[in-house]
C-alpha cells in the first residue's frame, strides 16, 4: 500500500536547503570580505603596495589553485573552482589598485579575450597592443602592469628577443606564466599564451625556465628527448630562434649536456623568465611539481 507524501513535510524540507543556501551564501561572502582584508595586510606587510612592484604573484596564485585542485572532490568542475579563484584573485588585486593587461593583437581575438576575462576578471583594464614586441614595451614603459601573448609554433617575428637582459645591456620584462594552468580537453579559455610582467628578478624560482635560443642552420628535431620543449621558433635567413622551456630543476652545466646529447648546442642562450608547471587533469595527481618539469597531474572526479 502506498502513502501520499506530506506535502507541508516536503516543503519545510525545501525551505530548510534554502535556507542553509542562504546561510552558506553569507558565510562565503563575509570570508572573502576577510580574505581581501588579508591581502591588503599582506600587500602592506610585503611593501609592494608600492609603486611599480608587481601585484601579480604567479608563483603563490599557482601554489593556491594547487592546493584547491587537491582538496577537490564531488561533481562540481575543476574550471568552475579555477574560475572562482582567478576572479577572487583578480579582484583583490583591483582594490589594491590594479594594473593593466595589455594583449597581443595578433592573436585570435575571441580566444584571447576568452582567456583574458577567465584568467584576470572583468575589473582588469585593458590596452590592445599592435604585437608581442608592442607588450613587451608597453610592459617595460608601465611598471607594474602586464602583458598577454598567443603562444604560435611557428612564430612571425622573434619577439622573445626582447626579454631579459638584452644583447644591449639593458632589461626587459620576463615570461612569468603560462596558460592554461589546469590542462584538459576541450575546455574553456584554452588558448595557448604566456604572461609578460616586470619587476622580477631573471633568476626567480619556477617550476619551468624559459630561454631564448639562436642556432645557425637548423636544430636537429631530438630536443624533446632531452625534456627540452619548443614552445615558439623562428626561422631566420641563416638559422632558427627558438623559446625552449626546460625544468627549473636542471643546472646550467645540465642543460649544457643536454643540448649536447641533443646536437644542437645553441650559439646564444639566455633566460627570459619561467613559469608553474601546469596541472594536466588526466592520470594521478604527482605532488612534486618539479617531477615532470612540464606539467603536475591529477584526476578529476565525477
Amino acid at each position: 500500500m502506498s502513502f501520499p507524501s506530506d506535502p507541508k513535510r516536503e516543503i519545510e524540507g525545501l525551505e530548510d536547503v534554502r535556507v542553509r543556501i542562504d546561510a552558506v551564501d553569507t558565510q562565503l561572502h563575509d570570508l572573502l570580505l576577510e580574505r581581501a582584508a588579508l591581502v591588503e595586510k599582506l600587500h602592506i606587510l610585503e611593501g609592494v603596495a608600492v609603486q611599480g612592484k608587481p601585484l601579480h604573484h604567479p608563483a603563490r596564485e599557482a601554489e593556491v589553485l594547487r592546493a584547491r585542485v587537491e582538496a577537490h572532490s564531488g561533481k562540481l568542475s575543476l574550471l568552475t573552482i579555477e574560475h572562482l579563484w582567478r576572479e577572487i584573485i583578480a579582484g583583490s588585486a583591483a582594490a589594491l589598485g590594479g594594473y593593466t593587461l595589455h594583449m597581443d593583437n595578433t592573436s585570435p581575438a575571441a580566444a584571447l579575450m576568452e582567456s583574458v576575462r577567465f584568467y584576470f576578471g572583468f575589473d582588469v583594464p585593458l590596452k590592445e597592443a599592435i604585437d608581442p614586441s608592442a607588450v613587451l614595451s608597453a610592459v617595460h614603459d608601465n611598471a607594474g602592469d602586464l602583458g598577454i601573448v598567443g603562444l604560435e609554433e611557428r612564430a612571425e617575428q622573434p619577439w622573445w628577443r626582447g626579454l631579459g637582459l638584452r644583447e644591449d645591456g639593458s632589461s626587459g620584462p620576463l615570461i612569468v606564466a603560462r596558460l592554461p594552468f589546469l590542462v584538459l580537453e576541450e575546455r574553456a579559455a584554452d588558448l595557448p599564451a604566456l604572461v609578460i610582467a616586470g619587476g622580477y628578478d631573471a633568476e626567480f624560482v619556477s617550476d619551468v625556465k624559459v630561454f631564448d635560443a639562436r642556432w645557425t642552420g637548423t636544430p636537429p628535431p631530438s630536443l624533446m628527448s632531452q625534456g627540452i620543449e619548443v614552445l615558439s621558433f623562428y626561422r631566420t635567413y641563416d638559422g632558427v630562434d627558438a623559446l625552449l622551456a626546460v625544468s627549473g630543476d636542471l643546472s646550467s652545466g645540465e642543460l649544457q649536456e643536454a643540448f649536447v646529447a641533443s646536437g644542437a648546442v645553441p650559439d646564444t642562450l639566455r633566460l627570459v623568465g619561467g613559469y608553474a608547471a601546469p596541472i594536466d587533469i588526466h592520470g594521478e595527481f604527482d605532488a612534486d611539481p618539479e617531477a615532470d618539469g612540464q606539467s603536475v597531474r591529477v584526476s578529476e572526479e565525477d
